[in-house]
């Protein structure tokens, strides 16, 4: 199944590790306006206008060896702020109330035109993806710069 809106797990070793926590404010605000700017302040995933828009850091994963692994900037997205707590699922659940998570499933449900089992199983398979990212080391990098 082909998804426009994908959960996308971050180890916890790695969290807090971005560009929005190690620039400056005003140096992010100027990305992140510029994120808004070339999507047209519409959130590249759903396509409302309608909500407040935030900049999403997409990472991509690689493994190097057994127990390694290179975590790295691939884009800058420009997303409404329920697209973006359902990317950050799992701090979604962690940090906001049942009703708001049930309220997540249900845009994951509509904007991927999945059923309830199809997002249960989903659910599951990210569970496993997870797991196998817990215990890998990551370098975090942004172009050929390590970020700490």
């Amino acid at each position: 199944m082909r998804l426009k809106l994908k959960i996308e797990p971050i180890p916890a070793s790695t969290w807090g590790i971005s560009l929005a926590n190690k620039l400056t404010p005003n140096e992010w605000k100027d990305i992140r306006q510029k994120v808004y700017r070339d999507a047209g302040y519409v959130c590249e995933i759903c396509g409302t206008t309608d909500r407040t828009l935030h900049c999403h850091e997409k990472w991509a994963f690689r493994k190097t060896s057994r127990n390694k692994g290179i975590q790295k900037l691939v884009k800058l997205l420009c997303v409404c702020e329920l697209c973006h707590d359902c990317i950050h699922f799992g701090r979604s659940t962690q940090t906001r109330s049942r009703t708001y998570v049930e309220r997540l499933m249900g845009h994951l449900r509509k904007v991927n035109r999945m059923s309830q089992q199809e997002l249960l199983t989903y659910l599951e398979e990210l569970r496993n993806i997870n797991y196998n990212r817990a215990d890998i080391e990551w370098i975090v990098k942004v172009g050929n710069r390590i970020l700490y």
